[in-house]
């Protein structure tokens, strides 16, 4: 991560090799759908500025996952672009398998001027000003205020067990709404009230 000494977990996509191409061995995670949990446009003034890293370790026109607690974030330098659009921060698991990509998404812009944010495993595909998902607007990305100061990069999010709590709840509703059941889930005490919510019984239950 890049505001952290921790690493990154690089077993959470595993690979197969399918007529001479790898792909994600693991389909189980289902989607998650719906609105964007937090918009940058929508920041509460309570919200916190938390140290993202150092603007010059981020790669130019790319990311870098930085933590926040138990979530993480994806944010990305863009140099080319005028000052309010340098940098900007999204959540980093991706809508569609709930991969934990984004950061190492693929940036462009379109004719339109539109910024646009590719992810790499899946190549789902987002608006990265606004989150809006491209190719399926069911699929969209939190988004949050970014800043530079002295070279540090910051990103204003929202407390710690806040956001686990609301990113626990949505993956908890997403598996609900697959009729699967959802285990893996933090450890803090946000991720227990999330799951304590989530566990009213139902039936034709898997486990992913």
């Amino acid at each position: 991560f890049a505001n952290t000494t921790e690493t990154t977990d690089s077993n959470q996509i595993e690979y197969i090799d399918v007529r001479g191409q790898r792909h994600p061995a693991n389909y189980s995670p289902p989607d998650i759908l719906g609105p964007a949990l937090y918009n940058k446009t929508e920041a509460p003034d309570d919200w916190e500025w938390i140290f993202a890293g150092d603007a010059a370790e981020f790669p130019r026109n790319g990311g870098l996952a930085v933590k926040h607690g138990s979530q993480e974030l994806a944010v990305f330098y863009l140099p080319a672009q005028s000052s309010s659009d340098q940098w900007m921060a999204t959540q980093n698991i991706c809508p569609h398998k709930q991969s934990r990509t984004i950061s190492r998404g693929l940036t462009g812009e379109l004719a339109s001027g539109m910024l646009t944010l590719a992810d790499p495993v899946y190549k789902t595909t987002y608006d990265l000003r606004s989150g809006a998902g491209i190719g399926n607007p069911n699929f969209n990305l939190s988004t949050f205020q970014t800043k530079v100061e002295d070279g540090r990069v910051l990103v204003k999010v929202p407390p710690k067990e806040q956001m686990e709590e609301a990113f626990e709840m949505q993956i908890s509703q997403a598996y609900s709404a697959a009729g699967k059941e959802y285990k893996k889930r933090g450890h803090g005490a946000a991720a227990k009230a999330a799951a304590s919510v989530a566990a009213a019984p139902k039936t034709d239950m898997q486990d992913w």
